[in-house]
């Protein structure tokens, strides 16, 4: 895979993924304010878990990971 496509398949899923929740607000199976709180506590679930596995040494992998993956969420959630 080249570097372009290492970028591109996470953009099309948070794509996809913004669209999903997009669609289930519009149909009214969410509400656009429990999307948010879904995709928002999912975020801090993984702000903890970074943290927490940030304080062992062999964790920061996927510490950082889980850091990101917080960060996506939340703009995930700003964007609905």
């Amino acid at each position: 895979m080249t570097s372009f496509h290492d970028g591109a398949y996470p953009m099309a899923a948070l794509s996809a993924l913004v669209a999903l929740f997009r669609a289930l607000v519009a149909k009214g199976v969410f509400t656009r304010e429990e999307a948010v709180r879904v995709v928002l506590d999912e975020a801090v679930a993984r702000a903890i878990q970074a943290e927490a596995e940030d304080q062992h040494t062999d964790g920061r992998a996927s510490a950082e990971i889980n850091r990101q993956s917080a960060e996506i969420l939340k703009f995930i959630a700003d964007k609905l």
